[in-house]
């Protein structure tokens, strides 16, 4: 079980069973996790530091005001995950499930989202500046309101995704996706 301001550092954890834990102000300082599950948890301004976390299960997790730092995700699944009002810096999401994911109001800096499914996900008055998405599946997600200044989705699929066009300054698209957006603003395109 998870208590609150716990601090959990300097360690490796396999297999830990923490679904549906509730606790405030946790703290991971340089630990690794692999293959456990915290799915369901409702952490509380938890901060990770200095993490990195394989194949585990962060399904449905509700973790409100959140600080992650140096922290890398790989082969874990968020599906349903909710990271709200939090800050992530340096932090990579490599091969992860986080369809159905939130991150309203959450700031990120030097993120990057690596092979990831991220469909439907929720960055509503997300600042997503500098954020790159590296072939990634962004179908149907919501952009709105968002800051998008060079965060970088070129080599990922954007389709049906929620954008206004006050909300695309500064993002970085390929022409594909520039046509495909200019005509979700209704613009009509033109060679000549």
């Amino acid at each position: 079980t998870l208590n609150a301001t716990d601090l959990i550092e300097q360690c490796r954890i396999e297999g830990c069973a923490l679904a549906e834990a509730a606790a405030e102000r946790v703290r991971f300082d340089g630990v690794k996790l692999v293959g456990g599950t915290l799915g369901a948890t409702k952490l509380t301004h938890m901060i990770w530091l200095d993490v990195a976390c394989e194949r585990c299960d962060l399904s449905m997790v509700v973790w409100q005001g959140v600080k992650l730092t140096r922290v890398e995700v790989r082969g874990s699944r968020i599906t349903g995950g909710k990271l709200c009002e939090g800050q992530l810096e340096s932090v990579r999401f490599v091969d992860c499930h986080l369809n159905y994911a939130t991150f309203a109001g959450t700031r990120f800096r030097q993120v990057a989202f690596e092979s990831c499914r991220l469909e439907e996900a929720d960055f509503q008055g997300a600042d997503l500046t500098g954020t790159t998405f590296v072939d990634c599946d962004l179908r149907g997600a919501d952009l709105g309101r968002a800051k998008l200044q060079g965060a970088d989705v070129t080599s990922s699929r954007l389709n049906e995704v929620r954008i206004g066009p006050g909300d695309v300054r500064g993002l970085v698209v390929n022409r594909e996706q520039a046509a495909s957006l200019a005509k979700l603003f209704g613009l009509v395109v033109r060679d000549g």
